[in-house]
């Protein structure tokens, strides 16, 4: 059955008359312009994804220069090498595993932000899509002047950073318009130039690099500082969750759950980690070398890039120019009822702004930025998995056919409330440059980030309460 064919759609709430033009663009250039509605099985069965996909796609995000600048954190707050390596495998070793078990929720045909609905509301569900919205975009900016720096860097500073935002936002624009089989098809291969140059880059900076510990922190100090640095590794790993789900769409329904769950496990970890502590690696060389550190206060990691690199002349540019492209698969989906095309259009607009606004002072925007990010998808995740265990009992106690209709869902009280204890818990405990919350001020003389802990404990104590008597007085 050809697409012309399939004009008409039967969802819960009517019948959807799916227009000529919209069935010859995909057809002819694959574009997605879908939104939030539910993948049928139907649909699964023509143009689908296989599972390994769900590997090579995290692979191609996670090479990244911005997962490269996360790792040099670490040495930032005077965390030692040694001990930057331990916080980036134990917290991703567990941190990962949300983001795994969450894109199996892809197979129902849901995209997370739909998925939601079930947890947080027909209405309540706003909450996820408005901050899932400022998530993306938060971290498209994040990742857009981690590349314009290598850029900056690489122009020895004649390239603004700013104009490096604008070519990286400009070109994932156009992937992320294409839509989700276009970058599952970027996604397959894209992920090996930045290794090779991750890989150049360790062996040629090596003899720079040191273990020392520079600053030798002790006692409350040294725990505020690794406790920080974990907060934000977490953060990196957990960002996910709010889409992880969405790349799996078009997968067959019959794919097992735990091929989707591994192949995503190993796409986010394996790289994450080689990458982070390559960025642990690279910042040692600031204790080295003065040139090292006059190249990172100049142009961040780019300026370390460039440092490690430079033994290899002519070809090292080429690799930095490889480095910075690999901004380019670190892509976000949006799921609104609205075009795709308009919804990523005004999303890269604002990366756009707040990328060129935010490039000054990079450092502390990407630790708020993280943070903030951090303390929603707790949120996001701890409601998503108290919901499914709690309330639902398992796959079986869901209703698919049921996402879009305001009479099946329960209208969000209970989040709603559960996001407001949430982030109250955060407002205690957050530490960014800007602001540090009173229990997080605490711990050692400049404060820690515990906001994940606080946040986590508020919302996940207050929701099952709330959603009781959600439950018990909406029938629903």
């Amino acid at each position: 059955m050809n697409n012309y064919n399939k004009s008409i759609r039967k969802s819960q709430s009517g019948t959807e008359t799916v227009k000529p033009h919209r069935l010859l663009f995909h057809g002819r250039l694959s574009i997605e312009e879908g939104g939030i509605e539910r993948v049928t099985d139907e649909e699964r069965q023509q143009n689908t994804t296989k599972f390994w996909h769900a590997a090579t796609f995290w692979f191609s995000a996670n090479m990244a220069v911005a997962t490269l600048n996360i790792g040099s954190l670490g040495g930032s707050l005077g965390v030692p090498f040694w001990d930057c390596v331990i916080v980036i495998l134990i917290v991703n070793i567990t941190s990962n595993l949300l983001p795994a078990w969450t894109s199996v929720f892809g197979l129902t045909g849901l995209r997370m932000t739909t998925f939601s609905r079930y947890s947080f509301g027909y209405w309540g569900n706003m909450l996820v899509v408005i901050f899932s919205m400022i998530a993306t975009t938060g971290w498209n900016a994040i990742n857009s002047i981690s590349g314009a720096a290598v850029l900056h860097a690489l122009s020895g500073g004649r390239f603004p950073i700013w104009a490096g935002v604008i070519v990286i936002c400009v070109t994932v624009w156009v992937i992320c318009v294409l839509g989700i089989n276009w970058i599952h098809r970027v996604d397959t291969f894209i992920w090996i130039p930045p290794l090779i140059v991750w890989c150049v880059a360790a062996g040629t900076g090596a003899s720079h690099l040191t273990g020392e510990d520079h600053v030798r922190l002790q006692g409350s100090e040294k725990a505020a500082a690794i406790l920080t640095f974990m907060a934000l590794i977490f953060s990196f790993s957990i960002s996910w969750v709010n889409c992880a789900a969405d790349y799996n769409v078009r997968m067959p329904k019959d794919t097992p759950r735990w091929q989707i769950f591994g192949a995503t496990y190993v796409g986010i970890l394996v790289p994450t980690v080689l990458v982070q502590t390559l960025g642990a690696a690279l910042y040692t060389g600031t204790i080295t070398n003065a040139a090292w550190k006059e190249a990172y206060a100049a142009s961040s990691i780019g300026g370390l890039l460039k440092m490690a690199l430079e033994p290899v002349g002519g070809f090292g540019k080429f690799l930095m120019f490889l480095a910075a492209l690999s901004s380019i698969p670190n892509l976000g989906p949006w799921a609104m009822r609205i075009p795709r095309v308009a919804m990523v259009t005004f999303g890269f607009i604002a990366a756009i702004i707040i990328g060129c606004c935010a490039a000054k002072y990079f450092s502390d925007t990407l630790q708020t930025l993280l943070s903030v990010i951090g303390y929603w998808t707790v949120i996001h995740i701890t409601l998503v998995m108290e919901e499914h265990f709690i309330f639902r009992r398992g796959w079986n106690g869901y209703d698919f056919d049921a996402w879009n209709s305001t009479a099946n869902l329960p209208f969000g009280w209970a989040a709603i409330g559960a996001f407001a204890f949430g982030f109250l818990g955060a407002a205690l405990g957050m530490k960014t440059a800007w602001y540090s919350g009173p229990v997080a001020s605490l711990i050692g003389r400049q404060g820690s980030n515990i906001g994940h802990e606080l946040t986590f404990a508020f919302s996940g104590a207050i929701f099952p309460f709330l959603r009781w008597i959600e439950k018990h007085y909406g029938g629903r």
